[in-house]
């Protein structure tokens, strides 16, 4: 791996604070694969996403050309960096942020087919193109660093301008539609519920699009093609990914764990079974929680049977984060339920033991037996 800093402005500018060091040190310690050790140690919400080989699943299903050269903005901590670098023949990845980076040099520190490059992406002067470029949860922060009147239009122009003709740009993005924002789940960037469904507040800020609007954000920025694939629950954590010719059915549905974010356990429904009927209306594409996209100038020709899709499973070591954050009002009504028989069986209890004549009654107890007789 070689790592190039010249790109580099001394800034942070994009982290999760302290929780990143955590992850680097648990990562030094243990390595990824050891991930069970670590989840037992700490289950945190930014510690699982981070760490976890679920994380995995957006791309292992997706098959890139032999000897293929991608382009990775926006790396993060390195989730799918490793997985890129053993699908492609050689990889460049770019991260903004040199804590974020570390993490990276740590998880990928035996793959020679990879570049790090650690600055911002606007910054970087590239002497090749790609056969692939991927925007894993990045599409969304255009705003931030394209400092234009339609960032991310421009954005995207200046990422087509390096890819080969043939070659395809990979999105993963939430939904602005997501189901899990009709829910009650707070929008993943701003952090306010019902933010994305009814137009953002700040129009020009972090935000996410429906199917249709991006769509015409692609072809506007040069990409004539587009295919779209629905992981679920969301791209973050996905266990099956569906496609318009590969469609969700009650049955598929059982293959999939839905979750929520911590912050999000006022969820009004389960949003799994609110899918159904929504599936059988043909809607499931405009109320997917996530896209995967390609998009290309070229007509896509990707050959992909998903009814063979092999992901990484939710294993007994994941068991707890699942455990902790899905919550619907289900859950919370038999909760409610357990509370009122046990109330009423110890009323019960009490009933029975003051109308004893076994016991010696006291006041408290009179006027109990009075009231319940």
């Amino acid at each position: 791996m070689k790592v190039n800093y010249d790109f580099y402005n001394g800034n942070d500018t994009y982290c999760d604070g302290d929780t990143e060091k955590d992850v680097i040190s648990y990562l030094d310690e243990y390595g990824e694969e050891n991930y069970a050790e670590i989840f037992k140690k700490d289950i945190r919400w930014p510690i699982f996403y981070h760490i976890t080989p679920i994380r995995k699943n957006i791309l292992n299903w997706y098959p890139l050309k032999e000897d293929s050269e991608v382009l990775e903005i926006g790396a993060g901590m390195g989730a799918l960096t490793s997985i890129l670098c053993d699908k492609a023949k050689y990889v460049t990845s770019v991260e903004l942020s040199k804590q974020r980076a570390s993490a990276i040099e740590i998880r990928c520190k035996n793959k020679k087919n990879l570049e790090l490059i650690v600055g911002n992406f606007n910054d970087i002067k590239f002497n090749k193109k790609f056969d692939y470029i991927t925007l894993i949860g990045v599409l969304e922060y255009a705003p931030l660093y394209t400092n234009t009147e339609n960032p991310f239009n421009d954005f995207l122009v200046q990422i087509k301008s390096l890819l080969k003709e043939d070659g395809k740009l990979l999105i993963a993005i939430e939904n602005q539609y997501g189901m899990k924002y009709f829910s009650g789940a707070l929008e993943d960037h701003t952090g306010k519920l019902y933010d994305g469904i009814t137009g953002y507040e700040n129009k020009n800020g972090i935000r996410t699009f429906g199917k249709e609007e991006l769509k015409q954000i692609l072809e506007k920025s040069g990409f004539k093609y587009t295919k779209f694939y629905y992981p679920m629950p969301d791209y973050k954590l996905p266990n099956i990914i569906f496609s318009d010719e590969y469609e969700p059915d009650e049955d598929k549905l059982k293959e999939y764990t839905p979750y929520l974010s911590e912050e999000s356990n006022f969820v009004k429904y389960d949003e799994k079974k609110a899918y159904l009927d929504i599936i059988k209306n043909k809607k499931f594409d405009f109320f997917a929680n996530s896209f995967f996209i390609e998009a290309s100038m070229q007509e896509i020709d990707t050959d992909i049977d998903l009814s063979k899709q092999k992901l990484i499973k939710i294993d007994e070591s994941m068991k707890a984060f699942y455990d902790k954050h899905y919550k619907t009002e289900e859950n919370n009504i038999q909760i409610e339920k357990q509370l009122l028989e046990e109330n009423e069986k110890l009323k019960k209890e009490l009933n029975a033991m003051a109308n004893s004549k076994s016991w010696k009654i006291t006041k408290p107890f009179r006027d109990f037996r009075s009231k319940n007789k």
